[in-house]
């Protein structure tokens, strides 16, 4: 691994400098202000690393990975009174952690993803098995949105992979159960021309009667990953 092209170390090093930044003024944070060089933390979970920890990997950039590396298996950590949002965790920590898992085949990556599989669960556990889009990680205490009654259908529709990888990777099918069960409710339900509604209801598992249909936020990435899951099954699922 690591750059062998031109283009390949340019992009190397471009990324070297961003590392750098963040580094000096965002470290274990969420996110590099680089203008006021300063740090935000949406959920306080060191995004910014656990999202990089496969690219730095790829790249072979051994110093970093192993400064990333140590901060994850020290500093990381879930047990935080603090709600975050199901799919954005899934798709940039429980992902994070899983590629750089089958990557690195660090068990220690592993342990951490379970951890997390394991706080975000309670988010199906609505009456119609769709997910809560908020869960505080100490409690386990999900709920709907403070904006909103209802979860957005792209969300709900795009952890699967996620979900069904940690379950691979595990050995234990509850999380792949969990995340497409929610597919298959969907798959069910009444579309328009198969186009779906962006907000569905976790309680009463319907779409919200006069939400918008739209390519575009809250319903874009539900296509993305029917045609996603059907590939990660071996071209198998019927969704």
């Amino acid at each position: 691994l690591g750059p062998t092209t031109a283009r390949q170390k340019a992009v190397v090093k471009a990324f070297k400098h961003a590392w750098k930044g963040y580094k000096r003024f965002a470290w274990g944070h969420d996110h590099l202000k680089p203008i006021s060089e300063g740090y935000e933390d949406w959920f306080g979970l060191g995004l910014s690393i656990v999202d990089s920890l496969d690219t730095i990997f790829i790249m072979g950039l051994k110093e970093e990975y192993r400064e990333a590396r140590d901060w994850v298996d020290k500093h990381l950590h879930f047990n935080i009174n603090r709600d975050v949002n199901l799919f954005e965790v899934t798709i940039r920590v429980l992902g994070g952690l899983l590629s750089i898992y089958h990557f690195s085949k660090d068990e220690m990556f592993l342990t951490k993803a379970i951890d997390l599989g394991d706080r975000l669960l309670p988010c199906f556990e609505s009456d119609s098995g769709i997910p809560f889009s908020d869960i505080n990680l100490f409690t386990r205490k999900a709920h709907a949105p403070k904006w909103s009654p209802d979860s957005s259908t792209s969300e709900v529709t795009t952890i699967q992979l996620e979900f069904r990888d940690l379950s691979s990777a595990s050995g234990d099918p509850k999380y792949e159960n969990a995340a497409d069960k929610v597919s298959r409710h969907v798959h069910k339900l009444e579309k328009l021309d198969g186009l779906v509604p962006i907000f569905i209801n976790a309680n009463s598992g319907q779409f919200r009667s006069y939400a918008t249909i739209t390519l575009g936020a809250r319903g874009d990435s539900y296509y993305e990953y029917l045609l996603k899951q059907w590939i990660q099954t071996g071209k198998a699922i019927d969704l």
